[in-house]
């Protein structure tokens, strides 16, 4: 070892001499490297000599915090002990400033290692919660199935009506934005649906046809009926007057007379040969001319009508319930509640207000906005006029109005509204006073069928009109407070909408929401209103005879 001269110092640990560099440089020039591996060794032994100085300054700092736990008193020992438990673990820094900066690709392979450390511990995570999952499910702590199985499920569902479906996703599902697949989906239920509504539309055709077939043929025995009783001679001539003239019999010799099986067989293969015909004709007309019974060409409207303005309707509508609002909580202030008892004693002149204001105003109202732009729909040409339906030139004529009350009647036969009222049970707790429902809510749906019922039973034997039996039901509704739950019924079913509605009509462009807004003003206030005040009078007068 060199002595050291005075104002000399010896090299930190692990610190290269000059002397040392020196020779490693002549040994590397002496060992004829190529031009490209001398930076990069260089760089390297860089790297090597600085984590060498960063590893032996640790462990000096070490070395020296030690010597103060040794030196330090008992009370000052346990926190150095910490801190040097705390540095010693720490690890040691990184050498900085000793090696020049990390290429781009070393910055690549750095980022590369840590991605695919990161997917690791993430299949990892994922691997242990399935099993924490698993474990969990099958000793009973957890009541839902695992995720993973879930999921296996799931993704088995949606490969079979990816398959029932038809459906193209050869490309991958994370490029298509969530409104392209809800359009493919779309398109691929469009290709089932579409074929079962044609289908239906055609069986409704047939029964039109059919129907109407069936009135030709009555038609034509009647025909021939007619005729044979005119054949025989026993025709009766109602025009024949007392004493004057006699009637002369068929003088026809008897050998001239049909045979009536001849006669039987030649019209049943008249009938056959005419709808064989007029089968073979629709046919045709259908596949030629793609026109078809039952449609009414939209050049049938009349032209002001589709201007209409319905808001005069709805401001008459506000006023009405505004005013029955006002009554109805007059009477309630006044603990005074008209009813069907207390109008045996009123005469007919002088009436409730509340009640006037309820028949006479809001039904009224409610009966005008609920017309606009309703119509009764076409049953269907004759089926002999069919084949050439799209032949004739449409006529002018108007579309026929329709009655809201219709609409009521007809949601009540849709929905097979006398078979659930005049159902065995229903009677029979009717006659025993039990509630049929045992105990649970009465639905919307069940209390409106019934009120139906008991109109038409009570109204039509005296051949009222439709807005008594419309008054009728709007009074029903306000004391059940169920008018607003009972309209939107009507409101929402699709198919007597688009049957009787026309395109511009406030039902058909708003939904009638804004007319539910404003009668449900009065589904707070409890009434007691007459329902059989049309009837009454008629039933007293049918009870004293």
């Amino acid at each position: 070892m060199e002595a050291l001269g005075p104002g000399e110092r010896w090299a930190p640990v692990g610190a290269v001499s000059a002397a040392a560099a020196e020779e490693e440089e002549e040994e590397e020039e002496a060992a004829g490297g190529s031009p490209q591996s001398v930076p990069r060794l260089r760089a390297e032994r860089r790297r090597l000599h600085g984590a060498l100085l960063a590893l032996a300054s640790h462990f000096a700092q070490v070395q020296f915090r030690l010597r103060q736990v040794a030196r330090a008193g008992p009370g000052e020992q346990r926190r150095l002990l910490r801190d040097l438990e705390d540095f010693a673990f720490r690890g040691c820094p990184a050498p900085l400033g000793l090696g020049g900066a990390p290429s781009e690709r070393e910055k690549r392979e750095q980022t590369e290692v840590q991605k695919e450390k990161q997917r690791e511990l993430i299949l990892q995570l994922k691997t242990q919660l399935d099993d924490l999952e698993t474990f969990a499910y099958q000793e009973g702590s957890y009541d839902s199935l695992p995720q993973s199985v879930v999921m296996e499920r799931q993704r088995m569902i949606i490969n079979e009506l990816i398959k029932k479906l038809d459906m193209d996703l050869s490309e991958d599902i994370a490029t298509l934005s969530p409104e392209e697949l809800r359009q493919r989906v779309d398109a691929a239920i469009a290709q089932i649906v579409n074929p079962a509504r044609v289908k239906e539309q055609l069986v409704e055709q047939l029964k039109t046809q059919i129907r109407d077939l069936e009135m030709f043929i009555n038609f034509i025995q009647d025909e021939v009926g007619s005729s044979g009783n005119v054949e025989d001679g026993h025709c009766e001539c109602a025009g024949r007057k007392d004493g004057g003239g006699s009637h002369k019999p068929n003088t026809r010799p008897p050998g001239n007379r049909v045979n009536p099986e001849d006669a039987r067989k030649m019209r049943e293969t008249g009938l056959h040969l005419m709808r064989r015909m007029l089968a073979v004709l629709q046919i045709f007309a259908v596949s030629q001319f793609g026109c078809a019974t039952g449609q009414i060409p939209h050049t049938l409207w009349q032209k002001d009508q589709a201007n209409k303005d319905y808001s005069p309707l709805i401001k008459k509508l506000e006023l009405s319930v505004e005013r029955v609002r006002q009554l109805a909580m007059k009477y309630q202030q006044e603990d005074h509640v008209i009813s069907s008892s207390d109008l045996h004693d009123i005469p007919l002149g002088g009436r409730d207000e509340l009640t006037l204001a309820v028949r006479k105003e809001l039904t009224i109202s409610l009966r005008d906005l609920m017309a606009h732009g309703l119509y009764a729909s076409s049953q269907g040409m004759s089926l002999v006029l069919a084949p050439i339906a799209c032949l004739i030139p449409a006529f002018s004529s108007s579309p026929q109005t329709m009655h809201p009350w219709e609409l009521f009647v007809k949601y009540y036969n849709a929905k097979n509204g006398q078979a659930f009222v005049e159902s065995p049970a229903r009677k029979l707790s009717q006659s025993f006073a039990l509630p049929v429902t045992g105990g649970m809510a009465v639905t919307p749906k069940q209390s409106l069928l019934t009120a139906i019922h008991t109109v038409l039973t009570e109204h039509d034997p005296f051949k009222r009109s439709a807005d008594s039996e419309l008054k009728a039901l709007v009074c029903m509704a306000l004391n059940e407070q169920r008018l607003v739950s009972w309209v939107n019924l009507i409101c929402k079913s699709g198919a007597l909408v688009q049957a009787h509605y026309q395109p511009w009509s406030y039902m058909a462009n708003t939904g009638f929401e804004s007319a539910l807004n404003v009668l449900s003003r009065l589904s707070n206030l409890k009434f007691n209103l007459p329902v059989d005040l049309a009837v009454r009078q008629l039933k007293n007068i049918k009870d004293a005879f």
